[in-house]
C-alpha cells in the first residue's frame, strides 16, 4: 500500500479566519476578527462605534451587517416599552403593511438577542418581552444621527442648500 504524498501545506478550514494580508478594512494591521463578519479588524476599528464603513456595536455587529428586517425590528423595539413578540408583530404589520409570521419573527428576534442588541425577558409563563440593550440603543441612535447629518445639507432637488 502506497502512502499519499503531501505538499507540506496546511489545509484551510472554515475555522481558519486568517487573511493572507491580515489587514483591517481601514488598512491597518488587524489584531482580531470581527465577531459577525469574521473579517480581520484592528483594535481601533473594533473599539470605535464608527469604523469608516458603518457603525459597530461593542459586540462587533455593524448596522449594515443586519438584514433590513432585523434593522426594522431593532428600531420598532427601540420605540416601544418592553413589547411582547405579538405586540412587535402587530406593529411591524401595521407599519410595513405585510404579514409577519412566527417563522420569520422569532428567529430574527433570537438573532438580535445573540448579537447583544436586545434582551429577552419573561413577562409571564407564556409571554416574553424584548428591550433594546445599551449597545443596541447606541447603534440605533448613532446611525440615526449619522443619517440626519448626512442628509441635512442636501436639498430636495439633489443640490446643496
Amino acid at each position: 500500500m502506497q502512502s499519499a504524498k503531501t505538499t507540506g501545506m496546511k489545509p484551510r478550514t472554515t475555522d481558519d479566519v486568517s487573511n493572507t494580508n491580515n489587514r483591517c478594512h481601514c488598512g491597518a494591521e488587524a489584531d482580531g476578527v470581527d465577531a459577525r463578519s469574521r473579517r480581520p479588524i484592528c483594535s481601533g476599528c473594533a473599539g470605535n462605534r464608527y469604523s469608516g464603513e458603518c457603525f459597530i456595536a461593542d459586540g462587533g455587529v455593524r448596522w449594515f451587517d443586519l438584514t433590513g428586517f432585523e434593522r426594522d425590528l431593532l428600531v420598532e423595539i427601540y420605540q416601544m416599552d418592553q413589547p411582547s413578540g405579538q405586540a412587535i408583530r402587530r406593529r411591524m404589520e401595521a407599519e410595513h403593511g405585510e404579514d409577519v409570521n412566527h417563522g420569520r419573527l422569532y428567529p430574527n428576534l433570537d438573532d438580535l438577542v445573540d448579537y447583544g442588541l436586545i434582551d429577552k425577558g419573561e413577562q409571564d409563563q407564556r409571554t416574553n418581552y424584548y428591550e433594546v440593550t445599551n449597545d443596541g440603543r447606541r447603534l440605533v441612535e448613532e446611525t440615526a444621527q449619522s443619517f440626519a447629518s448626512a442628509t441635512s445639507c442636501v436639498a430636495a432637488d439633489g443640490g446643496r442648500e
